[in-house]
C-alpha cells in the first residue's frame, strides 16, 4: 500500500547546474508506477502541483509519440505543456521533452526545450523513482520546476495509495 506520508518515503531533491534531480521511493510495484506516466487515465488523476487539475492530456508512450497536458490552477489559469517521447523502456524508463505553451498554443520560448527522464528501480516491494529534468536557462526555472515536481510526486503518492487500497 502506498503511503501519503513523506516520513515513510525516501525523498531527496536537489537543483544543481540548473538540473533538477529528485529521487523518491513509492510503496508500489514498478510496473504500476511506470503506468502512471504512460496511461492517460492514471496520469490525469495525479499530475500537477497541488491545487492544479488536469483538464486534458494526451500520452503516446512510444519514441516520437506526443506528450501534452493542460492544467487548471487554483486561480483558474490554464497551463499547457507539451513534448515528444524520446525513450520508452517498459517498466524501467521514460524520457520526454518539455515545453510550456502560451495561450496561443505556441511555445512560450521556442528556443527552450527541456528534457525529463524518469528511471524506475525495484527496491523490495517498493519502487525508487529518479527524475532528472535538464535544460533550464536560469536558476529560477529549475527551482520552480523542482517545487512543481515535488508537489506532483506528493499527489502521485496519494493516488497510488487509492489505487492500491
Amino acid at each position: 500500500m502506498a503511503s501519503a506520508s513523506l516520513k515513510s518515503v525516501a525523498e531527496m531533491a536537489k537543483v544543481e547546474d540548473r538540473t533538477v534531480t529528485i529521487t523518491r521511493r513509492f510503496e508500489a510495484p514498478r510496473a504500476l508506477v511506470f503506468k502512471m506516466f504512460t496511461d492517460e487515465t492514471h496520469f490525469a488523476r495525479w499530475f500537477g502541483p497541488q491545487g492544479h487539475n488536469v483538464q486534458t492530456c494526451t500520452l503516446e508512450p512510444r519514441i516520437g509519440g506526443r506528450f501534452y497536458a493542460e492544467l487548471k490552477g487554483p486561480d483558474g489559469v490554464h497551463h499547457r505543456v507539451m513534448g515528444v517521447f524520446k525513450e520508452v523502456q517498459q517498466d524501467r524508463r521514460v524520457a520526454f521533452t518539455w515545453t510550456w505553451l502560451g495561450n496561443d498554443g505556441l511555445p512560450r520560448d521556442p528556443n527552450l526545450d527541456t528534457l525529463v527522464t524518469i528511471d524506475l528501480a525495484d527496491k523490495g516491494k517498493a519502487t525508487e523513482l529518479t527524475l532528472v529534468h535538464t535544460g533550464f536557462e536560469n536558476d529560477n526555472q529549475s527551482s520552480m520546476h523542482n517545487s512543481g515536481w515535488v508537489s506532483c510526486f506528493n499527489g502521485l503518492d496519494e493516488y497510488l495509495a487509492e489505487v492500491l487500497d
